[in-house]
């Protein structure tokens, strides 16, 4: 299901040519915002080849209760189609894992589309939290800083009304994204 993906795509296609204008910094903060500075990557981890529906394995697709694995091409970034896979359920939800190739995630810190991003940590690694503006409980997207100009980005998807709590559906999010990424490294 592309559901975020289509979003995303939607809120991050206009306005695009030129320079991106730079997110304002934090309420209260210096110019030098360190919370917007993501952290060194202890290595790259290149996406180029990456089969997307080989990121979680069998075990940690249990630990998420994901059920189903489907290969897609969605545009995740900037409108531009990224191999991803949608990983399906029997309760209501999905997680999308995608292997952006063309945008790092600084695209998300400079003010691309119509969403809020937040630095974060995924395992070792600097992440943006992605979520699109003025929303809750639509979704949330983890885009991890995995080398220059490409990110694994990691999104769950409640297809139910349900789960509205935008602090839950970030939490797996982001622990869906740890799990891929701790695959993406045996994989190198």
């Amino acid at each position: 299901m592309a559901v975020f993906a289509a979003a995303v795509s939607a809120c991050t296609t206009s306005g695009e040519k030129g320079n991106p204008t730079p997110a304002p910094p934090s309420t209260g903060s210096s110019g030098n915002d360190s919370s917007n500075k993501l952290p060194e990557r202890p290595q790259a981890l290149r996406l180029d080849s990456v089969d997307t529906c080989k990121l979680l394995t069998a075990d940690q697709m249990k630990q998420i209760s994901v059920v189903s694995t489907d290969p897609v091409k969605l545009p995740l970034v900037n409108g531009q189609e990224s191999p991803s896979c949608d990983y399906g359920s029997d309760g209501g939800f999905s997680y999308q894992v995608g292997a952006v190739t063309h945008k790092g995630v600084s695209y998300w810190l400079q003010g691309g589309g119509n969403v809020d991003a937040t630095v974060i940590k995924v395992g070792d690694y600097g992440a943006v939290q992605v979520k699109l503006k003025g929303g809750s409980g639509f979704d949330c997207s983890a885009a991890i800083d995995v080398a220059e100009g490409q990110q694994l980005m990691v999104s769950y998807i409640p297809t139910t009304t349900k789960e509205k709590d935008q602090a839950v559906l970030c939490g797996k999010a982001e622990k869906a994204a740890g799990l891929a990424l701790s695959t993406l490294k045996t994989l190198k």
